[in-house]
């Protein structure tokens, strides 16, 4: 027996031909009974058809993108319905087949790629084609929701705050990166799980040499490198940290379950003299968050002093690393960004506000930032990614080109 392959473009264009089909037979199925589209709760009168379902079949025709409508075609049992309705309304019989040959085309077009419409739409969402603004949200939802009963550990958030400065004549930046959770729970007793990695790195994931860092609570962290005590639970257990090169791994021991169990946790650190400038080696400024565990929230702000030059605006891409965390996922990431174009926002105010009902103190940590750093906040700027259940195993970057020197 011979196995025909398809690739990804075959998919996308049969697909995109059978949904073309089924909207012309529904446009002229709707000219032939003088029905208008673009009033759906009129048609669903004149014709005695459920609202719903014609403002689904409303939807499918007036779609800008023909993957769009795919979500909004009504099932089997319901396009019957609609074509009874429309017959009894004096449709010419012809018209009417137009639209069932139509659907038993798309049919076939999804058992053969997909083996039905469902896992059609799934393949179709994974390559970002369907126009949603939900960019797989209903997938994560549910890989959160399943990964948290898996591995039996959650976040209600995970945070990240990167700041940048310029220093000296400058030509440098100081980098401030913060980072933690918000709400960590664990959901059973379960092996110890990392949860932050600190690195520096070039545009090519080889690691920064002669970095300049600095604690930004030294006298505060109980002991534990980079930890912001202050801003953690009072209950919050203790962390392991592990050294790998230049790589810091912080590790979360078992223990407590459930909300009794629960803590926030922050960390961060201060990095002085970073190229503000474009090099052979190293022509992006970028911050990143390691998305270690199931989190039901992502909030990542990118906060600026009004001098820093950039010669592109700030872009936020996420990538996924289904092989597992390396030592270099900077260098390892490019063959894995997933289809997530989540809107990088601008927060309001100047300083920007940074409240969150999903972090208590948020504010105030920014705060300690700005103090440690002897900098007005005044002066800064600053925009926002948040995003719903992000995946998990994933590194977040928002990311911007590095003018050239002057």
């Amino acid at each position: 027996m011979s196995t025909v392959q398809t690739n990804a473009a075959s998919i996308v264009e049969d697909t995109k031909r059978a949904l073309q089909g089924v909207r012309s037979a529904l446009i002229q199925l709707y000219e032939a009974v003088g029905a208008d589209p673009s009033t759906p709760q009129v048609v669903a009168r004149q014709f005695d058809i459920n609202r719903n379902l014609a403002w689904k079949i409303s939807r499918v025709i007036s779609a800008a993108d023909p993957f769009a409508a795919l979500a909004h075609l009504p099932g089997e049992s319901g396009l019957d319905i609609a074509l009874d309705a429309f017959r009894r309304a004096g449709a010419p019989e012809t018209a009417i087949q137009v639209v069932q040959g139509a659907m038993r085309a798309l049919d076939e077009t999804a058992e053969m790629h997909a083996g039905d419409r469902t896992h059609l739409e799934m393949i179709l969402d994974s390559m970002g084609l369907l126009g949603s603004p939900t960019r797989l949200e209903s997938s994560r939802e549910l890989a959160f929701r399943g990964n948290s009963a898996i591995w039996g550990v959650q976040a209600k958030a995970r945070v990240t705050a990167g700041f940048a400065a310029p220093s000296g004549d400058g030509s440098k930046l100081d980098l401030v990166l913060v980072g933690g959770f918000s709400g960590l729970r664990r959901l059973r007793q379960t092996s110890p799980w990392r949860l932050f990695r600190f690195s520096g790195y070039n545009d090519d994931g080889t690691p920064q040499v002669a970095r300049e860092e600095a604690e930004i609570e030294p006298d505060h962290n109980g002991g534990v490198p980079r930890l912001l005590r202050r801003f953690c639970s009072p209950r919050m257990p203790s962390i392991d940290v592990t050294q790998k090169g230049a790589i810091t791994e912080y590790t979360l021991p078992a223990g407590p379950v459930g909300n009794l169990g629960a803590f926030d946790c922050f960390f961060g650190e201060i990095v002085r003299g970073v190229n503000a400038y474009a090099s052979q080696d190293d022509r992006f400024g970028e911050f990143s968050s390691l998305i270690t565990l199931p989190a039901e929230n992502l909030i990542f702000d990118l906060i600026l002093h009004r001098d820093v030059k950039m010669a592109t605006p700030p872009a936020f891409s996420i990538y996924g690393f289904p092989q597992g965390l390396g030592d270099n996922i900077a260098s390892s990431r490019r063959d894995w960004e997933l289809p997530l174009a989540e809107p990088v926002q601008e927060l309001a105010g100047t300083p920007p506000t940074v409240v969150s009902p999903l972090v208590p103190r948020y504010q105030e940590l920014v705060r300690a930032v700005y103090a440690r750093m002897g900098w007005n906040p005044a002066e800064f700027f600053g925009v926002r990614v948040a995003m719903r259940h992000p995946p998990m195993q994933s590194l977040a970057v928002l990311r911007w080109e590095l003018p050239k020197a002057p």
